[in-house]
């Protein structure tokens, strides 16, 4: 066997290791579709309140636009 075959058993084998260690301490590792869920829905938190902001924005631009109007056309 080779050095370099000798460390990949190694890291794997000290790879293994730490996961028993951490199914047998009872400390879960973090869940990556978990995280990825946590932040896509901030990412969607973030949207809807650009969307929501841009909205009112435009409703304030376009009641402004009608009372002009209002007062001109009078």
């Amino acid at each position: 066997m080779s050095d370099k075959e000798r460390k990949s058993v190694q890291k794997r084998s000290d790879d293994s290791a730490a996961y028993e260690q951490a199914q047998h301490s009872g400390v879960q590792a973090e869940d990556p579709l978990a995280a990825i869920k946590a932040l896509r829905l901030e990412q969607l938190a973030v949207c809807r309140l650009k969307t929501a902001q841009e909205m009112q924005a435009m409703r304030d631009g376009v009641g402004s636009d009608c009372d002009e109007k209002d007062v001109t056309d009078s």
